[in-house]
């Protein structure tokens, strides 16, 4: 494939299985050199639960609260941690390993990507933006089963306050990065999904969750648009990472893999790929 070529997909809101499903097939069809570079954004259409490619279920999700507000839940094939998606736009970046818009290592590709999306943000007015960086103390907080309780390092922040999720999984071949932008939320239903070992860490959890995150409708005047969200978005990773883009579909032997995926279960993470996963959500 041709480095400077590049692949935009957008989906608007499609159903969980299926979204995680066309972006492993994307990727899978990448890593053997079958698809260009992919940038896809989409929505999803209804309330999903995602959870990590190694996230332990029954240990962090209340599975009982999920079937009884009958929210489905979904293992992306990216590491990190649980994430309701209702009001946002995700995208999925796809490119062969190496690329010579990317650095040859895990942690550069992913500040790559976060670099454009800055870019994308601060197009669409988005205010006092930062790339979050490493605890100065080396500290570690306690881990929480939620993607947006705490930003790890090359996490997208605006005033102070986590805005973008995002996790990473490699192959030998290429790379997938999945992110989330927020455009409003439901905390007390985020929450509410999520299993803790104790009320007081329960309670604490939801104080943590709430005082960290930042949705763009409380940056932006008015409530912004899926679709002129992701038009911002189409123009900062345009401009960020340059080449030949086209507005393209999944190609025959991607829709193939698709149906391949919805109709098998996810296999078990090894340690060797466990290795291969930046555990940011």
């Amino acid at each position: 494939m041709n480095p400077s070529t590049w692949r935009l997909i957008e989906d608007g809101p499609e159903d969980g299985r299926l979204n995680m499903a066309i972006d492993r097939a994307i990727l899978t069809a990448c890593d053997n050199g079958q698809a260009p570079a992919t940038l896809r954004l989409y929505g999803w259409d209804k309330p999903t639960l995602t959870i990590g490619y190694s996230q332990n279920e029954f240990k962090d999700i209340d599975r009982t609260q999920c079937e009884r507000k009958n929210i489905p839940i979904v293992r992306r094939f990216t590491g990190g941690r649980a994430l309701l998606h209702q009001y946002e736009l995700t995208y999925s970046l796809i490119a062969p390993i190496p690329h010579c818009q990317f650095p040859g290592n895990l942690a550069g590709a992913f500040g790559a990507v976060s670099k454009a999306v800055i870019d994308s943000l601060e197009k669409l007015g988005v205010p006092q933006l930062e790339i979050a960086g490493k605890d100065k103390k080396g500290k570690r907080r306690k881990r929480s089963p939620a993607c947006f309780s705490t930003a790890n390092h090359w996490e997208i922040m605006a005033k102070g306050k986590k805005l973008a999720g995002s996790a990473q999984r490699r192959l030998n071949g290429a790379f997938l990065q999945h992110g989330s932008i927020l455009l409003d939320w439901d905390p007390e239903l985020a929450h509410s999904l999520l299993h803790y070992s104790s009320e007081a860490e329960k309670v604490q959890g939801l104080k943590s969750l709430v005082s960290g995150t930042l949705t763009l409708s409380d940056v932006l005047p008015g409530k912004p648009k899926w679709g002129e969200v992701a038009s911002y978005f189409v123009e900062g990773f345009q401009n960020t990472f340059s080449g030949f883009w086209q507005s393209k579909g999944l190609s025959l032997l991607e829709k193939e893999m698709v149906k391949e995926y919805l109709e098998a279960s996810v296999p078990i993470l090894s340690m060797k790929d466990k290795s291969q996963l930046i555990d940011s959500k």
